[in-house]
């Protein structure tokens, strides 16, 4: 892995992405690579530039072989109306550099061969981005529109759902393709195992903004109420979350096969998260105040 800061943000770039030119020459495409060096080029410096403008903080730009990905602050923490914006700004960059391809070939300025390259880049990594799925740029902007008529819990698994549906697709027209042709398109394949793979991270993402924002919420709620929820064991700890609300105090009471096992309270839930659990780790899992077995007697008690 290299790393290397510019412009105040630290970029990194895979080792593999050093093969661009091998992939790019067994695909056909050696003579694209400077086009797609400035697709990429003008798509990640908007978003940059973007964020600046909007007050959201760049963690880091990954240049990948076939694309990159803008890091930003955990985009579940940015409202909406920015986070649409910073989201927009890369597609709108490429658009941009679609219409000068135009005008210039239009005025005679620059021959249409020179220019189809970079228009069709422009044009495929457009379109491609806005598609409607997470962690692309489409993707964002349709979570931020809807976080509040669905619900952010909703709106996200709305996201991952469509970027599963779209790494199906991008899986099924390679193999097709593969098959008719005899030549296999890595650049599909490539996309569709990002999309697969960025799943869980967006599921963490989201767990751990609205835990940090729930936990600052406690702090300053005066008046709360105490409410116990009986759930089974086994029950992911986003469940739970999505089941906290800053003006009550939550205890979970966990059962297995229907007996109460053990107690579980917010606060074990919320550092889970913010420390960077896993949001599909299970309330088990979670440090929690045993019960002890039923007795004869009736005793009972609590035990840590």
């Amino acid at each position: 892995m290299i790393r290397f800061r510019a412009l105040g943000v630290q970029f990194r770039l895979p080792l593999l992405a050093l093969l661009t030119p091998l992939l790019a020459a067994r695909l056909g495409m050696r003579a694209d690579l400077p086009a797609m060096a400035i697709a990429l080029s003008a798509h990640e410096l908007a978003h940059l530039l973007a964020a600046r403008l909007a007050g959201v903080k760049i963690a880091e730009i990954q240049l990948l072989p076939f694309g990159g990905s803008a890091k930003m602050e955990n985009p579940y923490r940015i409202p909406p109306a920015r986070l649409v914006a910073v989201a927009l700004a890369g597609p709108a960059a490429n658009l941009v550099l679609i219409v000068l391809c135009a005008a210039l070939t239009q005025w005679g300025l620059v021959q249409a061969s020179a220019a189809a390259a970079l228009f069709q880049l422009n044009l495929t990594l457009m379109l491609f981005n806005l598609l409607p799925a997470l962690p692309l740029d489409g993707g964002r902007a349709l979570y931020a529109l809807l976080q509040r008529p669905l619900g952010e819990s909703r709106a996200l698994r709305l996201g991952i759902w469509l970027s599963r549906a779209l790494a199906a697709v991008l899986i099924a027209v390679a193999v097709l393709l593969g098959i008719r042709s005899g030549r296999w398109n890595l650049t599909l394949i490539l996309a569709a195992v990002f999309l697969l793979a960025s799943g869980p991270d967006e599921s963490a993402a989201w767990a751990r903004a609205r835990a940090q924002r729930l936990g600052d919420a406690l702090e300053n709620a005066s008046i709360r109420r105490v409410r116990i929820t009986q759930l089974p064991a086994e029950t992911p700890v986003q469940r739970a979350l999505e089941l906290l609300r800053p003006r009550e105090r939550c205890w979970f009471l966990l059962t297995d096969r229907n007996l109460p096992r053990a107690l579980v309270d917010e606060n074990s839930i919320l550092r889970h998260l913010i420390d960077g659990g896993a949001p599909e780790a299970t309330l088990g899992e979670l440090k929690a105040y045993r019960l002890p077995p039923p007795s004869r007697s009736g005793a009972s008690g609590i035990h840590i």
